[in-house]
């Protein structure tokens, strides 16, 4: 590559550099590569795939073992398909996670969903072990896969119980995961719309609409340029331990 120099005598970086520097930005965030060195980096990005994805598209999943895949920026939706079209969201991905069938169980079945503008990387397998090693890399593996089964764990802890219990679970995790403190509450820094969260509770929308503006009368949720806003938690944790709440 062809590089020039500023009047001072600074190399001037050129834009394919640049590039390569903000991809290793992004993958030294990642647990996997935290320790690798700057030139191992430069090597995992130059052999990876990067691609841009629009709010609202589909992310393709490899079903192969011979990929791993990252959500490298943005918010994304993990959710399971039944046969009638009917979704089930099993979890959020935030930025640094990894998926693909090296992490997981799942094949055709799974859908993923960019609620952002988000970027995804794909890697090859074997091109990854010779740079991190074997025994690395299937340690993060096992980590992941160990996280994804604490999260299915999670999700049906919160699924039990009546509407009104499971909506609360959802929005004081929300709360945790994706906080943003104003001065009536904390505010949920994702955006959501009512279906996803029906499809986070195993509810209909037009019943999860119905909770939500009950929380909303009673002063326990706001809703502020779209985004949700947890104004009394100790209530809604109340409700979420109560099998006849609201």
């Amino acid at each position: 590559m062809l590089t020039a120099t500023t009047p001072n005598g600074a190399r001037r970086v050129g834009a394919p550099e640049i590039a390569q520097l903000v991809e290793c930005a992004s993958l030294r965030t990642m647990e996997l590569f935290k320790d690798v060195s700057s030139t191992d980096l430069a090597r995992v990005a130059g052999m990876t795939r990067f691609q841009n994805v629009e709010k609202r598209s589909r992310i393709a999943v490899v079903n192969d073992d011979a990929h791993l895949c990252f959500l490298m920026d943005g918010l994304a939706k993990v959710s399971r398909l039944d046969g009638n079209g009917g979704e089930t969201i099993l979890y959020l991905m935030k930025p640094g996670e990894a998926y693909g069938v090296p992490v997981s169980d799942y094949r055709e079945d799974v859908s993923i969903v960019a609620l952002q503008p988000s970027v995804v990387a794909r890697v090859r397998m074997r091109e990854l072990e010779q740079i991190v090693g074997t025994t690395r890399l299937q340690s993060e593996i096992s980590r992941v896969r160990s996280q994804r089964v604490r999260q299915m764990e999670d999700r049906l802890d919160e699924m039990s119980g009546r509407v009104p219990a499971r909506t609360a679970r959802i929005l004081l995790r929300l709360c945790k995961e994706f906080p943003k403190s104003l001065q009536c509450g904390t505010k949920v820094n994702v955006l959501l719309t009512q279906q996803d969260i029906a499809s986070m509770i195993g509810a209909t929308r037009e019943v999860t609409s119905s909770t939500l503006n009950v929380f909303r009368r009673r002063g326990w949720l706001g809703i502020h340029d779209r985004y949700m806003c947890v104004h009394n938690p100790d209530e809604l944790y109340e409700a979420s331990t109560c099998a006849h709440a609201v």
